[in-house]
Formats: structure tokens, sequence, C-alpha cells
């Protein structure tokens, strides 16, 4: 008897303080698993939708340092950097990422070539509304703009549920089409959040190997528009295209992004 309640209540304890993998989520809204992750290893907020065990240090990570994505069968880490040397050497090397950073996470800040798309209700392929609590990352945003990111930035693949990018803000700055030349409205900005994968699989478009990879319009990161938001008629507006080039730079939602998010 003593052996069996012995055993019973090691399970429990082994349970209880269950350590998360390297890279593993470790919380966020409705995360009832443990907190806590293996040594070397801290759980890191991404969003309220998110954490995830990140390696230790002694300064402060970008919330995005890493990300596991899933190509084919096997997942591998990607890494953006953050710091001002590295974002140098990075905008010297390649036209595709401009990179302007700090070593704080809160200030820091990646500009990446983005392409831009579209997708929801009346689009051609039929997608039905897109502003639907449906969506990969379990909600949607009414009011507010919001838009499906590429596999390399959302942070898992389909069917894995919310990635790490759900919830975050997005400037999106559209200046050319697809063909490189300057659209009527180049230069107009808006502010989604994200809240759909636009996925790898078949999809050219958003299947970018990493963030420094880029589609076949040279873009690190490409944003599928809802159109259900309003977020595709507030950026490419009397433009006349429904594909489009810019820039995207992630931002604070808090004072940049305005909406609501409905689950």
């Amino acid at each position: 008897m003593f052996t069996k309640a012995f055993l019973i209540a090691a399970a429990a304890a082994s349970t209880a303080f269950a350590q998360q993998a390297a890279y593993a989520q470790c919380g966020g809204q409705d995360w009832t698993a443990s907190t806590s992750c293996v040594s070397g290893y801290t759980c890191e907020y991404s969003s309220e939708y998110y954490s995830q065990c990140v390696p230790s240090s002694g300064g402060k990570h970008s919330p995005h340092a890493s990300r596991f994505v899933q190509f084919a069968d096997e997942p591998i880490a990607l890494s953006v950097a953050t710091t001002t040397a590295a974002a140098a050497t990075s905008a010297t090397s390649t036209e595709a990422v401009a990179a302007s950073s700090t070593s704080d996470a809160s200030s820091s800040s990646t500009v990446y070539t983005a392409s831009f798309t579209e997708y929801g209700s009346g689009d051609d392929n039929g997608s039905g509304n897109c502003n639907v609590a449906t969506t990969a990352c379990g909600f949607y945003t009414s009011p507010g703009y919001s838009a499906a990111v590429s596999q390399n930035e959302f942070g898992v693949g389909p069917g894995a549920g919310a990635g790490p990018a759900c919830g975050t803000c997005w400037k999106l700055t559209i200046e050319t089409d697809s063909s490189g030349n300057a659209v009527s409205n180049a230069g107009n900005s808006i502010v989604v959040q994200v809240t759909n994968l636009c996925p790898a699989d078949g999809n050219p478009l958003c299947a970018q190997y990493g963030l420094s990879g880029t589609n076949q319009y040279g873009a690190n990161l490409n944003f599928d528009t809802c159109i259900d938001s309003d977020a595709s008629s507030a950026l490419f507006g009397d433009s006349g295209v429904g594909l489009g080039v810019g820039t995207a730079e992630e931002v604070d939602c808090k004072g940049s992004w305005s909406g609501t998010v409905v689950s």
C-alpha cells in the first residue's frame, strides 16, 4: 500500500514539475501545461497567445529571436539578428533585409522586404470570410486590420495551431506592383495584426526558407491581407493591383494598431 501511494505521489510530482523542451511552447492564453523550461532555457513572452522556451543569457532576447518552423518533416531553428552590428552586415550583404535594431527587445526594429496579397470573401480562390474565429490563431479582429503571414514568420505549419507570430502587429508599406513599377499610392502604410497562417506548401509566395530567404518577388515575408477586415482595401487603395511589394516592420500593437480581438 505504501509503495503504491509513493508511486502515485511520485508520478503526480513528475507531472507537476515537468519542464518544457528547448523552443517549445511554455505559456499563452488557455495554456495549462508547465511554464518551466529545461536547464539553459527561459520561458519568454511573445504575445498574449504564445510564450516560448528560448536560450537563457545575460541580455534581453528579441521576442522572435528563435523560431521552429516545420518544412517537410524536419524542424529547423531560425535566427533573426538583433544587434546593430549584425543588422548592418545584413543590410550590406543583401538587399532583401534592411535591419535597424538595438539590444533592447522593446525598441528593436527590423524592416523586411515584403510582398502583399489579399484573401477572403470575393477573392479569386473562393476563400470565404477570413475574419472568423477558425483562423490558425483562433481569433479574429473586429474592428481592426488583420492578415495572414508567411510560414517562416508564423512559426508553425498547417494544423499545428497558433504560432508565435499570432497577435503581433506589423506596419505594412506598399511601394510597387509585382513588376517593380511604383503604384499610384506608393508609400501608403497600414498596421495589421497577425491572425492566420499563409502556408508554405504549394504556395511559393509564402515558402521562403528562413527570414533571410525570399520568394519570387524578392520578399522575405508575405502578408495576405484579410479582405473582410478591410485591410486589403486600406493597403491597396485605388492602386488597381492585388499583389504589391514594399516593406514590413513589426511594431508594438499598443499605440500602433487600432481594433478589438475577438475569440
